[in-house]
């Protein structure tokens, strides 16, 4: 499943998030399939292709797949499941992979287990 952010205002980046999974070189690696990039509109199909990696000193811990649009002439980049440009931290408690992140085994279940999930994330 892959998400498309599109921002209101003009001079905010569109960006797209999917989930990166492991190739069988065990890289990280974003799932295929993207059929539109930020700047499609509706139901338009784009030729998107792979460009580059884009190596990262914050954020993911791992090399962003840059892709380029050929229908809009256009470069983006893109982020993991909950991760999205210029941040430090990921936004939501989930893996590379869009899953939630599971708590450990001797934390307390209950009341804690919210904050535990949430542990390294905006919340």
């Amino acid at each position: 499943m892959t998400v498309c952010y599109n921002s209101p205002r003009e001079s905010e980046q569109a960006f797209i998030c999917t989930p990166y999974v492991i190739d069988p070189q065990c890289r990280r690696r974003p799932t295929e399939g993207m059929a539109q990039c930020p700047w499609a509109k509706g139901s338009e199909r784009c030729r998107s292709k792979k460009h580059d990696w884009r190596e990262r000193k914050t954020g993911p811990c791992m090399a962003l797949r840059l892709f380029y649009c050929r229908s809009h002439n256009r470069h983006f980049t893109v982020y993991p499941m909950g991760h999205v440009p210029y941040s430090r931290i990921r936004v939501l408690p989930v893996d590379a992979a869009g899953h939630p992140i599971e708590t450990a085994e001797d934390r307390v279940v209950g009341n804690q287990e919210a904050a535990a999930r949430s542990e390294g994330s905006w919340f």
